[in-house]
């Protein structure tokens, strides 16, 4: 096969790609700004507004 067609059809797959990731991220970030945080797995909301991270209640 042309290497000119094996660039071209490569440029095609690589462009879909990167729509759909720049998209997809697009998603992510609209639809993720819940009041509920995840940190490996476990559920928490943030307490503490003041400061620089959320952290679970000690209980």
């Amino acid at each position: 096969m042309n290497h000119y067609i094996m660039a071209r059809r490569l440029s095609i797959i690589t462009l879909f790609a990167a729509i759909f990731a720049i998209t997809f991220s697009a998603v992510v970030v609209h639809e993720g700004g819940g009041g509920a945080q995840s940190h490996f797995g476990a559920s928490y909301t943030c307490l503490e507004r003041n400061g620089t991270f959320c952290a679970p209640t000690v209980r």
